[in-house]
């Protein structure tokens, strides 16, 4: 979708009531507005829906709150009507059931879709089943993002991550609190502690704490009040206001005055804020709390943090401030905390919230917010995935290898980056993944009917990237690529060979068998000059073919914040990837004849002399789990200094990770395009001649063979190992030589 345009977008929720997600929701959409664009929202209504409307904001009153199945229908049938009205270029769910049924609407309307998680909830088969998530989606923090691939299967690059964008403007220090002073009677020298939240059973844990305490601290603060806003609004759930409640009336009785006062649900929260010496609470309500400049306990029913200060800012972000997996609340870390900053003299006290203040106004604007919902509303697709493909492309996709899913996401990013509204069409072993995954059409490569369906109405066959025209692993896959070149030759569609690397291909039928089929495309790129002198080699004409480079290369790596998700659990120490494969697939002679379990033994010696030498410990990188864990894990299990494994991770998050190690050894040959792609030297353990010549042609180290590993060799390489493989001059000729293929693909659809 284009940049900086301006977009009618469709807000669904459940309701716009009291609670974070609504918060969240009214704040994106008051922003969004201010950027230019159109949005209506359709909810339940609220009190957030009165102010939407109040702010100019369109608001469409439906019971999206109920699974019941006549409300379910009716809804269905009222946003079936308005989307097909409105046109809105992108439907925007923020909630399961309104994003079920969006999500049913879609395939029929022809609309793009996205989704936001702002929760974890309980996964049931059901709902896994019936859940849809759109063609992109945003969490609200790392963690649920990683909620999202682990439970629904999301891919990770298609899942972005924002903040719980804050109006700093209408929550700024030095607010004017007169007319609930007045209201609730409060005195105007109280030491006062505030606590924003809904009253539920899953999220009122922290305010019953709070009032629990109030007896002890009354002992050491006489003049204390505590103000906690909020009530329940689930009907499924105890209210546990009630509790609060009774403990206020005790202490009303015992002291004479109130100490615990509880207003019910506000809308005036900036207030209330402003009458605080000292906020209790989490997730949104701590931000808003920060942004008013208050030293805050980060403090819910998810967890513990504690008082927000630099050393706590890392885990409060990486939890969204929801305190997920940060031990339990207790009264007894609470009173501790709230003794520390009732004693806290004013003036530090004021420092504190300065500081609280910054971090809201560095890390949750609702300018950045926006601008990030901004950006994943412009990485939509143009065409939705139902539209037959332009572009074919055929190779070895889906069968879960970072590698070759590198590949094609690169393809797809390179092609859409001269024509957007280019439909694509992919043959592969899972469609319904890979459309996911690529925003593309997808068939399942052996369904024949498909293919030639899709056929009949496409321009373009790409046949690539990868080592596609081989037959060490299997002459049936060789079989199936030349077939389906000659099958789209055969219904007139260009043929284009693309960064292809070829051979080795054994027996002369099978050479001439691939002789013919290349002399039949009209383009064809090699990705390394060994694979160019190969097809010369077998007739075909210097002319008819250029030395290109592998797509991968245009890739970039997943985001700082990701990374450090990702590698949470890895200790801090310096440290140097490793991506191994099974030899189950090899040919003896690939391997010299080495053994796996004594290669393990073997590779393991190297690690630890590696880990001796350099100071770095590994870490396991696998790129197809199914093949490469079993002997990641051997040598993992045989060394003596031991490495985390990581696995199921996109080729960005890849590169990524590789960013934070000091260099990088690798059967795998994708792990080393990677490597040269962001300046990290690696070191190839070679199998099969194709690593040999793109080593060569990266400028990067001779590999070291697999049976040549003895005596210390990988540990001398890897020491020797030092700056970047290639100059960034280099490396940035070879990513305009893949950048030139996709240009060149395009072209050849017109």
């Amino acid at each position: 979708m284009e940049e900086n345009k301006k977009l009618n977008i469709l807000m669904a929720t459940m309701q716009m009531g009291f609670g974070g997600a609504e918060t969240h929701i009214y704040e994106l959409c008051r922003a969004l507005v201010r950027d230019g664009h159109t949005v209506t929202v359709a909810s339940a209504g609220g009190r957030y829906a009165d102010m939407l409307e109040a702010a100019g904001i369109r608001h469409v009153t439906l019971p999206l709150h109920t699974k019941n199945p006549l409300a379910v229908l009716r809804c269905r049938a009222a946003l079936k009507k308005l989307i097909a009205s409105e046109q809105f270029d992108v439907v925007h769910a923020h909630a399961r059931i309104p994003a079920f049924i969006c999500g049913s609407l879609q395939k029929q309307l022809h609309f793009r879709f996205v989704t936001t998680a702002h929760w974890v909830f309980r996964v049931t088969p059901l709902w896994k089943r019936l859940a849809n998530w759109g063609d992109r989606q945003m969490a609200v923090s790392e963690d649920i993002k990683q909620y999202l691939i682990d439970n629904y299967g999301q891919f990770a690059d298609n899942i972005s991550v924002t903040v719980n964008g804050i109006d700093t403007d209408s929550f700024a220090p030095g607010g004017d609190f007169a007319a609930i002073r007045d209201e609730l009677a409060l005195s105007p020298s109280a030491h006062r502690i505030v606590s924003v939240s809904r009253m539920d059973e899953s999220r009122g844990k922290a305010q019953l704490c709070l009032a629990k305490c109030a007896g002890r601290l009354l002992e050491k603060y006489p003049d204390l009040e505590i103000v906690i806003v909020g009530d329940g609004v689930l009907s499924a759930e105890r209210n546990l206001l009630a509790d609060v409640r009774e403990i206020a009336d005790t202490l009303e009785k015992k002291h004479g005055r109130k100490i615990i006062f509880t207003p019910g649900l506000r809308t005036d929260t900036p207030a209330f804020l402003a009458s605080a010496d000292v906020f209790v609470g989490a997730s949104r309500a701590a931000l808003e709390a920060m942004s008013c400049g208050l030293p805050t306990v980060i403090a819910g029913n998810e967890g513990y943090i504690g008082i927000m200060d630099e050393s706590r800012r890392d885990l409060a972000l990486k939890t969204n401030y929801c305190c997920r997996d940060c031990g339990e609340t207790t009264e007894a870390k609470l009173f501790a905390d709230l003794c520390k900053l009732l004693d806290t003299a004013p003036e530090a006290r004021r420092a504190m919230g300065d500081y609280c203040r910054r971090v809201i106004l560095e890390d949750f604007s609702a300018a950045r917010m926006a601008h990030d919902y901004e950006t994943m509303y412009a990485s939509l697709p143009a065409v939705t995935p139902d539209v037959p493909g332009k572009i074919l492309v055929s190779g070895y996709y889906g069968f879960g290898n970072a590698g070759d899913d590198s590949i094609a996401a690169a393809l797809v990013a390179g092609i859409r980056a001269y024509a957007p509204d280019l439909p694509i069409t992919f043959f592969c072993k899972d469609p319904k993944n890979s459309a996911k995954k690529y925003g593309v059409r997808a068939v399942r490569r052996f369904n024949i009917p498909a293919v030639l369906r899709e056929m009949r109405t496409a321009k373009l066959l790409i046949s690539g990237g990868g080592n596609l025209l081989q037959n060490t692993t299997s002459s049936r896959s060789l079989f199936y690529y030349t077939t389906i070149i000659r099958m789209a030759k055969r219904h007139g569609l260009q043929v284009f060979v693309l960064a292809n690397g070829l051979g080795p291909i054994l027996g002369e039928r099978y050479e001439r068998d691939v002789a013919r089929t290349l002399a039949l495309a009209d383009r064809i790129t090699l990705r390394e000059p060994q694979s160019l002198d190969y097809a010369a080699s077998l007739g075909i004409p210097h002319d008819r073919m250029t030395l290109s480079a592998d797509p991968a290369l245009l890739l970039t790596p997943a985001d700082a914040r990701r990374v450090d998700y990702i590698l949470k659990n890895v200790e801090n120490v310096p440290l140097f990837a490793v991506s191994l494969r099974s030899f189950a697939t090899l040919r003896s002679e690939e391997v010299g004849g080495a053994d796996e379990d004594r290669f393990a033994a073997t590779f393991a010696a190297e690690v630890d002399a590696i880990a001796a030498r350099t100071g770095a410990k590994p870490l396991y990188i696998l790129m197809q789990s199914s093949r490469d864990r079993d002997l990641t894990e051997k040598v993992n299990a045989a060394a003596t200094v031991k490495g985390e494994i990581l696995g199921g991770l996109t080729a960005r998050e890849i590169m990524g990770v590789l960013e934070r190690c000091e260099f990088v050894i690798s059967m795998r040959l994708h792990l080393l395009i990677y490597a040269v792609a962001i300046g990290k030297p690696p070191l190839g353990i070679s199998y099969d001649p194709k690593i040999d010549a793109m080593m060569r042609y990266m400028g990067c180290a001779a590999p070291l063979r697999v049976a040549g590993l003895k005596g210390g060799a990988l540990a001398d390489a890897a020491a020797a190992l030092s700056g970047a493989p290639l100059s960034a001059d280099a490396i940035e000729r070879l990513k305009s030589l893949a950048l030139a293929d996709a240009a060149s693909a395009v072209q050849m659809t017109r």
